[in-house]
């Protein structure tokens, strides 16, 4: 039976369903990691520390090939963190290193940061997959990535009934649509079933749609 994918959570897995875990605290990952699971790792920009951001990303190097590790990120950019973006904008190029020289897929976190983003991905020309987790933004910013290798995480967002998310949502092929629960509450099948009305398909062919692109991408084999 197909599981049901949820993209980024920040709680462990919930049975019968695969899911990525995101640490953010680089000095417990190793202990984490011991746990089995799937998880990804990075420098959350909530969460930088202006004076040993280096040491924290020179620890987290240490597991970018765990094989529990899927992942990097969430890693981004953010206007409303205080921290200035320059800073914010090194670390995220480190993260982008780091995704590339893992060979993973980088989840990124943006807030009021999509043209930064995008320039950053116009510059690098990654080989890896960047995914725009919790997305909910209008197409104008959307289109700017749709044609890259670029996808889009819809989380709660899509439960309310004229979300950007859920415009976007509709514009999308299903080949560039993940699902998360992200820090919220949510059961991942409210979701499913209001992304597969919006895209008038079934819950199973959702399911299965996502399901083979998410073992691609962090080649997942079970």
């Amino acid at each position: 039976m197909i599981p049901y994918t949820d993209l980024h959570r920040h709680a462990p897995a919930l049975p019968g369903t695969l899911g990525i875990q995101n640490l953010m605290n680089p000095d417990t990952v190793e202990q984490q990691l011991q746990v089995p699971g799937l998880y990804s790792i990075g420098l959350h920009p909530w969460h930088l520390h202006p004076d040993h951001w280096q040491e924290d990303l020179a620890l987290l190097e240490q597991f970018i090939q765990h094989p529990r590790v899927k992942a990097i990120g969430e890693a981004g950019l953010d206007r409303l963190t205080g921290l200035p973006l320059a800073l914010q904008t090194a670390v995220f190029e480190a993260m982008i290193a780091l995704s590339e020289k893992a060979q993973k897929p980088l989840i990124i976190h943006a807030v009021r940061t999509h043209h930064e983003i995008a320039v950053l991905h116009n510059r690098y020309q990654p080989s890896q997959a960047w995914i725009l987790h919790g997305f909910n933004n209008k197409w104008a910013i959307a289109s700017a990535f749709a044609a890259k290798n670029v996808f889009f995480s819809f989380g709660a967002a899509l439960l309310q009934h004229r979300s950007p998310a859920r415009e976007v949502l509709l514009q999308l092929p299903l080949e560039k649509i993940f699902l998360e629960s992200d820090d919220k509450e949510l059961e991942i099948a409210l979701l499913y079933q209001e992304a597969a009305r919006c895209k008038e398909t079934t819950e199973d062919e959702l399911k299965e749609n996502i399901y083979q692109r998410f073992c691609l991408l962090f080649d997942h084999h079970e």
